[in-house]
């Protein structure tokens, strides 16, 4: 099988296994009480260490605060550790309506025809192969990190600072296994945002599926069906949005400050290992963006494309209570169906993504700028 050749299940599948590592795929409500308790003893487990590792970089933005390179790095690494810890928090906090989303994808691959689940494959045919590369480029990334002690003189794979000696094998050894779990739950984590681009790709699929279903009505009773399946629709887009709205600003907050402060390494005399490191950290915070950007204006794209769909239906000279139904999707349709992250940000587009880049590269340059004054 081709290395991009999956299906939607399989993605689904994946993605969950990502999550089942990382304890930020919602439980499932059939789990016994000792399934439960285990996932909540995994998830405290991955809280503490990163909790851990996040306290020895802080310490070590302070130790190395005169050391522009290092603290750079430490404060990249920083804000990659909070992008885990919130993920942890708010998929635990969102995780009854999270089980929700996905299962009422999963009942409707179950149920899905074959017309219906080409559709859905369209989409994931459109995303997977660049969702494949991100996915290696975290994956290679982590590794990277976890085995710079072996190919250079850095001691750990963090560039924490720690209030102990490190010289005990014992010692040495928890600290290490310690980052590189750390360091994998970070690269493992970008399956939050697969998650996520799955729901926005499969809301839009489902408008898709019902502009063709719209072609073909002809009488009062398909169209109230096509109607309460477009609201079906809208609602389950504005349960994504509540519940996805945080992780979306914390994503944007989180990688935006990894960006920019990860950058400052490859501007420094570093060697060449810690500049490979830090390109593929800086290239894997933009495509990190991006794999949430493309599926959400795909969902705003396809909801403009209904709305313009509605005006085909052959409705004049038809009776009343169709007149009427058409009026009310019409209504329902005038506004596309845009993801918001909160009241700060603009709605996530491709246009978003880009006036993002623009804007960490002249966060970026003016950060230059001061430091080097």
């Amino acid at each position: 099988m081709s290395m991009f050749n999956v299906n939607i299940r399989q993605v689904l599948y994946i993605v969950e296994l990502a999550g089942m590592f990382t304890c930020t795929w919602p439980i499932d409500p059939n789990s016994s009480k000792k399934q439960i308790f285990f996932r909540n003893i995994r998830w405290s487990f991955a809280i503490l260490n990163v909790v851990f590792l996040t306290i020895s970089l802080v310490f070590a933005i302070f130790h190395f605060r005169h050391d522009i390179p290092i603290l750079m790095k430490t404060v990249s690494e920083v804000t990659a550790l909070l992008e885990v810890l919130f993920d942890l928090i708010l998929c635990r906090r969102n995780n009854a309506h999270l089980q929700v989303l996905t299962g009422k994808v999963k009942a409707f691959l179950e149920v899905a025809s074959e017309h219906e689940t080409k559709a859905i494959e369209r989409y994931m045919d459109r995303y997977k192969q660049f969702l494949s590369v991100t996915a290696m480029g975290y994956i290679t990334t982590a590794i990277s990190f976890s085995l710079a002690p072996f190919f250079s003189a850095q001691e750990l794979p963090a560039d924490g600072w720690l209030p102990f000696s490190t010289e005990s094998l014992g010692i040495y050894c928890m600290v290490y296994v310690n980052q590189v779990y750390c360091i994998f739950q970070t690269a493992f984590c970008i399956g939050v945002d697969f998650t996520i681009a799955v729901l926005f790709s499969f809301s839009a699929a489902r408008l898709d599926i019902l502009r063709m279903k719209l072609r073909h009505v002809n009488s009062s009773d398909i169209l109230v069906s096509c109607i309460k399946e477009h609201q079906e629709i809208i609602g389950f887009v504005e349960d994504t949005k509540a519940t996805v709205e945080t992780l979306l600003f914390k994503t944007n907050a989180t990688m935006g400050s990894a960006v920019i402060c990860g950058a400052f390494p490859l501007i420094y005399n570093q060697s060449l290992a810690v500049m490979s490191q830090y390109l593929s950290f800086v290239v894997s915070g933009c495509t990190r963006l991006y794999v949430i950007s493309w599926p959400a204006d795909d969902l705003k794209e396809s909801s403009v494309q209904f709305a313009k769909s509605i005006t085909d239906v052959q409705w004049l000279g038809k009776p009343k209570d169709m007149k009427s139904s058409m009026l009310i999707m019409m209504q329902r349709s005038q506004k596309p169906l845009l993801i918001r992250m909160s009241g700060l940000l603009p709605p996530l587009t491709l246009e978003y993504f880009a006036n993002f880049i623009t804007t960490v590269s002249s966060y970026f340059m003016a950060m230059r700028s001061m430091i080097e004054s």
